[in-house]
């Protein structure tokens, strides 16, 4: 199903339970997966048409349902969490290694007495 017609599809339901369809109710049904001018051609599109053609356009409960936002960004955020334990993991290499270098730099140093003056 295209994106319009889902639009389609959001806004006959909206006049069907007896309310004027508007690119808020619209959005607030599909979510925010379309982009704005969609919803707008799509909106325009259905006040073009006859009540008599609106048995033709699907019915909303055919639209695939949204994936729960928590759905969304479980997998983004595991990836990030990832890449920071990585991260963090070379960071600490770092630091030890510096370490070590700092202790063999001051091992090979000639230690200076104070200047007697």
């Amino acid at each position: 199903m295209s994106p319009i017609e889902q639009v389609l599809a959001a806004a006959k339901s909206i006049a069907i339970n007896g309310h004027t369809p508007s690119l808020a109710l619209i959005k607030s049904r599909l979510g925010s997966r379309f982009p704005m001018p969609v919803l707008i051609q799509g909106l325009q599109q259905f006040k073009s048409l006859p009540k008599s053609e609106w048995q033709n356009l699907p019915e909303l409960n055919d639209i695939p349902p949204l994936e729960s936002p928590s759905d969304e960004l479980a997998s983004p955020i595991a990836q990030l969490q990832q890449q920071v334990d990585t991260m963090q993991q070379l960071i600490n290499q770092l630091n030890n290694r510096v370490n070590e270098l700092e202790q063999q730099v001051n091992q090979h140093l000639p230690t200076t007495s104070p200047k007697a003056e």
